[in-house]
């Protein structure tokens, strides 16, 4: 048959008479059983599937890669992110459990542990009160800034230009930046992020913010409940107030969102906006540290 000389609708009738593209389902489910099939591949690779199965049962997956989707990164960045995900980074233990290079597959920097991915970006002892703790005020403080808006207090344009201040205070609300809170009992767990009074209802919001690796958010998000509990029964006794609760804002390391962070950033009356402002200080964070520690 020429094709070229027929028409599109004469086309389209004789491909659909040949039989060659079976009506099963519509695109919807067509495009989510093409995604289902790449995810089981991913997840069944023995190396590069490694961040699939640790972290299915406690992300959002759709939330968890909307970074990739809306283009907030540059190609490079997305690319190095990716990679970290894959475990395709030439990490010690890479090169001496997979390479099989003559080389020790401890951290360079802290030399107690195996130099995985995971290890680099959120559990190296030598860099936890360094790029750790700036990864995680870049976080914070972008949160701040997403804040300031909801409770009528002056902010800077841009997120990553924020500066968070110590005390903010207006008629009905008050918030307080890194606080070391004075309590009658000796409380170990006294300083969140933030701290936040809303004075017309006599409530308060503990918040405080992790960056853990992406399979441990849901385990640290209930290690900082826990954590807060005691500060939270001081302040509303000291206090006077009607109620107080402890948020968490957990985010992973590689951009991993969990179900209880939404539901902290609607406890604290933020929309959707905030989890990619987040998500992109983490990650941004993280392609720093790996760049630097691994040239």
């Amino acid at each position: 048959v020429d094709y070229l000389a027929i028409s599109k609708e004469t086309l389209l009738q004789k491909v659909v008479a040949s039989d060659i593209v079976k009506s099963q389902g519509n695109a919807r489910e067509y495009k989510e059983s093409i995604i289902a099939g790449f995810r089981k591949e991913w997840k069944g690779k023995e190396l590069h599937g490694h961040y699939a199965r640790d972290t299915e049962n406690v992300m959002c997956k759709q939330k968890t890669f909307g970074w990739l989707k809306s283009g907030v990164l540059k190609k490079e960045t997305e690319g190095l992110i990716l990679a970290a995900q894959d475990q395709a980074l030439r990490t010690n233990a890479i090169k001496a459990k997979i390479d099989k290079q003559s080389c020790s597959a401890l951290c360079r920097l802290c030399g107690e542990k195996d130099e995985t991915v995971d290890h680099l970006v959120s559990g190296c002892s030598k860099i936890a009160q360094t790029d750790y703790k700036g990864r995680h005020d870049k976080v914070a403080s972008s949160l701040h800034w997403s804040l300031c808006e909801q409770y009528g207090f002056k902010r800077s344009e841009k997120w990553y230009q924020h500066r968070a201040e110590k005390v903010l205070e207006n008629d009905c609300y008050k918030m307080l930046w890194d606080f070391d809170v004075k309590t009658d009992r000796v409380i170990s767990a006294r300083r969140p992020d933030l701290l936040i009074v809303d004075k017309t209802k006599r409530e308060a919001l503990i918040v405080d913010v992790a960056i853990p690796g992406d399979a441990r958010i849901v385990n640290k998000h209930t290690e900082k409940q826990q954590k807060y509990q005691d500060l939270a029964v001081e302040i509303q006794r000291i206090w006077e107030l009607k109620k107080v609760k402890v948020i968490p804002v957990v985010i992973g390391a590689l951009g991993a969102v969990s179900p209880q962070l939404t539901q902290s950033l609607k406890d604290l009356k933020v929309d959707d906006v905030p989890v990619q402002v987040l998500q992109r200080s983490a990650l941004l964070g993280t392609a720093h540290l790996l760049q630097k520690y691994l040239n």
